[in-house]
């Protein structure tokens, strides 16, 4: 028998069988096997999700901690770029706007333009159906559709968005809003933060954000809720000061002429999230069990974020060990059989939920949402290092253009268009 491993979204292996394309699940405490057939195609098609990842051809380069003679040392490289988790980013200083394409976003005249691009630039798109990068905001500001081709993908969208899928619960509901908000209507950002009840941190301040930018008000009020007293359900490290900050700051937003605040990181920064999931694992998906387990824990007093300013290294490795015990232990048993007294409709929904975080994680950019970056404690960026998996690219400060999930097309526009107008970087 020739046997290997297929993996779920969340890194559950099962065994399978390349000559019978046999997926053997995991056997459970209650009879299985009704499900069993259905299971194994679902899993192998996460697996072709994820394997067809439009970054899939993304390849680390990875920083070697040997010293060699003659050559420069990492060492420097690396002592740079673990000083800024020691503190909140510095305004301007993660995924920051190049010359470039500050100039080239200044060029574009319309509202509908600078929309798009403030999109693409989020490093978002929608999971539960295809939208091509010509499809997003293809309204006029009535609300009509420009380009006709795309009708049924809009009528597609409506369909499923608002309570269409409150059955499948909190996931397919935020997804199916964002892919609205991505279409045009900035409703359906507003109602994709609805993701925040999920383990899929990140994303969600990458949509919070994106809504400020675009010029939304509830954004604020979102965000004020994070730094105030969510904190770490969101990822977000408490802050009160910040909250008071940005309470004052929306009272008087220094909108452009169309409403918007495109350059939102150089006006209020952005913040290290704790997500425990990305690109390359789904620990907590649909049920984001794991970051209410951390707070709970430090409103206890038995853990200790890792972001505030008198964390020690003991107390930032104690609260990564946790961070890493929760995700491994609340993980859901994708390769575990269904049990065969499992309602028909609940098996489904839990299979659909395994492909839809298939589907984000192999959306997800690999050196993660400009705007949203992810937290490394200096401790665990040092092991990693020294472990030579360490990959440069993943250093946040990375201008948002230069990221490979950035539209290569587009990148190549910008840089056209600063070279003929002489700007450097």
């Amino acid at each position: 028998m020739s046997e290997t491993y297929i993996y779920a979204p969340n890194g559950k292996g099962a065994k399978f069988n390349q000559e019978t394309n046999e997926v053997i699940l995991y056997k459970g405490t209650k009879k299985g096997g009704r499900y069993n057939k259905k299971h194994a195609e679902v899993l192998l098609k996460a697996v072709e999700i994820e394997e067809n990842s439009p970054y899939k051809d993304y390849k680390p380069k990875y920083l070697d901690p040997n010293f060699y003679t003659g050559q420069k040392s990492t060492l420097l490289e690396f002592k740079d770029w673990q000083s800024i988790y020691l503190k909140d980013p510095i305004k301007g200083a993660i995924a920051p706007w190049t010359k470039a394409e500050k100039a080239y976003y200044k060029s574009l005249k319309t509202k509908r333009e600078r929309y798009k691009y403030l999109i693409i630039r989020s490093g978002l798109r929608s999971t539960v159906i295809d939208i091509p990068y010509d499809a997003y905001c293809n309204v006029d500001e009535k609300g009509n559709l420009i380009n006709k081709d795309y009708k049924e993908l809009y009528k597609e969208v409506e369909a499923n968005r608002g309570m269409a899928n409150m059955h499948k619960g909190w996931l397919f509901m935020a997804e199916w809003e964002l892919a609205a908000g991505i279409l045009g209507d900035i409703k359906g950002f507003v109602g994709a933060l609805q993701l925040s009840m999920t383990g899929f941190k990140a994303r969600t301040q990458a949509i919070n954000f994106l809504l400020i930018q675009l010029g939304h008000e509830q954004g604020f009020k979102s965000l004020y809720d994070s730094y105030a007293y969510r904190d770490l359900t969101d990822g977000i490290h408490k802050n009160p000061l910040k909250a008071q900050m940005l309470k004052d700051f929306s009272k008087n937003p220094p909108y452009d002429e169309f409403g918007m605040l495109p350059f939102l990181d150089e006006l209020i920064g952005v913040d290290w999230v704790i997500d425990p999931n990305d690109y390359y694992f789904v620990y907590d998906g649909a049920k984001g069990r794991v970051n209410d387990a951390l707070k709970d824990d430090v409103e206890k007093g038995t853990l200790k974020d890792p972001r505030d300013v008198d964390s020690t290294p003991e107390s930032r490795e104690e609260f990564i060990d946790n961070f890493e015990r929760y995700g491994n232990g609340m993980r859901e048993r994708y390769t575990l059989e269904i049990s065969n007294d499992t309602p028909e409709t609940s098996a489904n929904i839990w299979l659909e939920t395994m492909l839809l975080e298939a589907k984000i994680k192999a959306l997800t950019p690999p050196q993660g949402y400009p705007s949203a970056p992810y937290y490394y404690s200096p401790e665990r960026l040092e092991w990693i290092y020294k472990n030579h998996n360490l990959d440069r690219l993943l250093d946040p400060r990375i201008p948002a253009i230069h990221r490979y999930n950035f539209p290569k097309e587009l990148r190549a526009k910008i840089l056209k268009f600063g070279e003929d107008r002489g700007i450097r970087d």
